[in-house]
């Protein structure tokens, strides 16, 4: 008895040894003027839910932003460039948020997004409520993998899985 008595406990201690400390993520602390990112986005508005699939690219104060839906049936190209907003390579008046809000019935903050995946930041808007739910690695710091926003005032969540996210020089 005594023997398996042993044999448990140095079996416990070394299951012990070998747990994984999770480590705070490496933030950089900048977000880069340019960028990319390419995922999927579960949205539920008023018990309405989508999915998405989405790559966005910024380079300085301009993005482009590619929307795919469902089974890949159905894309929507949106750029913001100085000239103003490009709705699938033709202008409109309206702002990206209030065009998707029109449209899709919902919006993606995309003004705060960066700030989000690369410095982690959860309270960078008093309207969207940030979770960080999973880091990946990107060069020598982690950036988001799983975040989830939830608007403060609207019915609005949505759930961003990045699959690649990219510093562009």
């Amino acid at each position: 008895m005594k023997p398996l008595f042993i044999a448990l406990i140095f079996l416990f201690l070394q299951s012990c040894e070998t747990l994984s400390i999770q480590q705070q993520p490496v933030v950089s602390g900048v977000a880069p003027e340019s960028w990319s990112a390419k995922g999927r986005a579960g949205i539920s508005v008023n018990d309405n839910h989508h999915s998405i699939g989405f790559n966005v690219e910024f380079a300085n104060q301009e993005f482009e932003l590619v929307l795919v839906g469902a089974l890949g049936l159905g894309e929507v190209n949106i750029r913001s460039t100085a000239q103003g907003l490009w709705i699938n390579h033709q202008p409109t008046p309206f702002s990206l948020q209030q065009w998707m809000e029109q449209e899709l019935g919902w919006h993606l903050p995309l003004d705060i997004l960066a700030d989000i995946i690369f410095k982690h930041q959860l309270n960078t808007d008093q309207k969207w409520q940030v979770h960080i739910a999973k880091f990946m690695p990107n060069q020598d710091v982690s950036v988001a993998k799983l975040v989830k926003l939830q608007h403060q005032h609207k019915p609005i969540k949505i759930k961003l899985l990045f699959k690649e996210v990219n510093q562009l020089k």
